[in-house]
């Protein structure tokens, strides 16, 4: 079996709406994150180091979230596109954008599956194909098409390892200890793909650890989408579980994560004559 059949054997089935909704609930907390200072931020420092970035350079930020590094982009001068399939994280993403004081900036309500490249008049439009821990590169069609709308570098980062305190407890608790996520092997299959391919990726990786305190009914929501609760009976033995550790109607969880980036450029297949 390929790296491409695993990937597509091993893809979740999403219902994008339900998708929508759920980061549409998350977008406030999103956009609180994306005010930390960026300064130092080491993504950032990659793509100068490789020339990535530059002032006049066509940036589209897949799964743009609340514009954390999209107003970073169009700080450097650069030309911004954003997408991303939350409502209410396009709306966050104009206002900080705004506070930039620059025009060179577009955000739509898109799903990164769903776009049409040729309708767009994307192909091999951008210098930089962006994707920051964005679950809408869920397949090797979704990175493929990163590929065909770059003319100079792409760059995807993910989860290598996540967990979380109550997220093993819940697993646990409902007796499905092989509800994990899917983008544990993202990073995996997206590199050897594009070896096969003749694209020559940069990887790196971090490590973080946080304690993060919400409200049950967004632990609730959020639980039951990572554990792929579908079935009422399932998210109420969540909500029911969450509501007993809570305390005040707030829930604590400790969260670590172990993150990891790819960064190539589209030429390497050419100069490798591939």
């Amino acid at each position: 079996m390929t790296f491409e059949e695993k990937w597509v054997d091993n893809k979740k089935k999403t219902d994008l709406n339900e998708t929508q909704q759920f980061w549409d609930d998350r977008a406030s907390e999103f956009n609180e994150m994306g005010k930390r200072e960026m300064a130092d931020d080491p993504v950032l420092s990659l793509l100068k180091s490789k020339d990535a970035i530059f002032p006049g350079a066509r940036v589209l930020d897949i799964g743009c979230g609340a514009g954390r590094y999209s107003k970073e982009f169009l700080k450097m001068g650069c030309e911004v596109v954003g997408i991303d399939i939350s409502p209410n994280m396009i709306d966050f993403t104009k206002e900080n954008a705004a506070s930039v004081k620059v025009d060179f900036f577009t955000f739509k309500v898109m799903p990164w599956e769903k776009a049409d490249l040729a309708a767009e008049g994307w192909e091999g439009y951008f210098d930089l194909v962006f994707a920051s821990m964005s679950p809408a590169i869920s397949g090797p069609e979704e990175l493929k098409k990163m590929n065909q709308a770059s003319k100079g570098y792409c760059f995807m980062s993910g989860h290598l390892i996540k967990e979380d305190k109550i997220g093993n407890e819940l697993r646990v608790a409902l007796n499905k200890e092989n509800r994990t996520a899917d983008y544990r092997n993202t990073l995996y299959y997206a590199f050897n793909i594009l070896w096969d391919m003749g694209f020559f990726s940069e990887f790196q990786h971090s490590e973080n650890q946080r304690t993060k305190i919400w409200e049950l009914e967004k632990a609730t929501n959020y639980y039951a989408h990572m554990l792929r609760a579908t079935d009422e009976e399932t998210k109420q033995t969540i909500r029911d579980y969450l509501k007993n550790k809570s305390k005040d109607g707030q829930i604590e969880d400790i969260n670590y994560s172990k993150n990891g980036q790819l960064l190539w450029s589209v030429l390497s297949a050419q100069i490798d004559g591939r």
